[in-house]
């Protein structure tokens, strides 16, 4: 299916950044701009028109975030469905606080498994209107009364490379956004460690102080965690029936 793109090869390589696909072999060939990635897909690019397609192995997450920014719609998987959910039951009132980077299909996929399970999170990216910054609506919710907060989830996916200064750029790796970093740690002094769970996205270079926390690692859908997540919250008091947990992990 082709697609249109309205901006220039330029914006659409910012927004390949900006979307986590950073990772990619460029080639170009009679106005046409191919990107290869790493598990076989290929994105093509007629600058001359903006025309848009997709080609080799099928990645869900690039096709939903190509159709998204050239204004397309497109029927996937990842949508809430209107099947009737059991919520889970908790033993205290409280929230359960997502912190995520610019991955969109990632937080798609997560709230969507949190959905199947019968929780409703609190997503910074959904819930931090009213003229506050992320930082803002992370200190209202977290800051001032943890106790509101019940369990954290934090998204760590690929939005940026970095590379300590004693380093070469080439020896450049994959990381978490700098500002999802600090809402992790703001998370994590705010309701402890043992509650609060963090999803990291491929290979990922972790803060250094940060080595001693569980991280939950998945590849290609956030689904993948769900074994490993459904214990953590269970150990957070929320009581999740097989059917919920089954659901998810599908």
């Amino acid at each position: 299916m082709k697609m249109k793109f309205s901006g220039n090869i330029d914006e659409l390589k910012s927004q390949l950044t900006e979307g986590g696909f950073s990772n990619y072999d460029e080639k170009q060939n009679n106005g046409c701009y191919c990107f290869r990635f790493p598990n076989g897909s290929i994105l093509n690019f007629w600058s001359s028109n903006g025309t848009v397609n997709l080609q080799g192995k099928t990645d869900e997450n690039l096709s939903e975030f190509v159709h998204r920014i050239c204004g397309s719609k497109i029927q996937h998987s990842n949508k809430i469905s209107n099947e009737p959910v059991t919520p889970a039951q908790i033993e205290a009132k409280g929230k359960v606080f997502v912190v995520h980077g610019h991955d969109t299909a990632a937080r798609e996929q997560l709230e969507l498994v949190l959905h199947k399970l019968g929780i409703e999170p609190f997503v910074l990216q959904n819930t931090s209107g009213g003229g506050l910054t992320i930082i803002e609506a992370l200190e209202k919710e977290i800051g001032q009364n943890p106790s509101e907060v019940t369990f954290g989830i934090v998204l760590l996916t690929p939005g940026d490379m970095g590379y300590s200064k004693s380093s070469r750029p080439e020896e450049a790796e994959p990381r978490a956004r700098q500002n999802v970093v600090l809402e992790m740690g703001m998370l994590l002094s705010s309701i402890g460690r043992s509650r609060v769970a963090i999803l990291k996205k491929g290979h990922l270079e972790v803060p250094s102080d940060a080595n001693g926390i569980l991280y939950i690692s998945f590849n290609e859908h956030v689904r993948e965690t769900v074994p490993r997540l459904v214990e953590r919250l269970n150990q957070s008091g929320f009581k999740m029936t097989p059917e919920n947990i089954a659901r998810a992990s599908s």
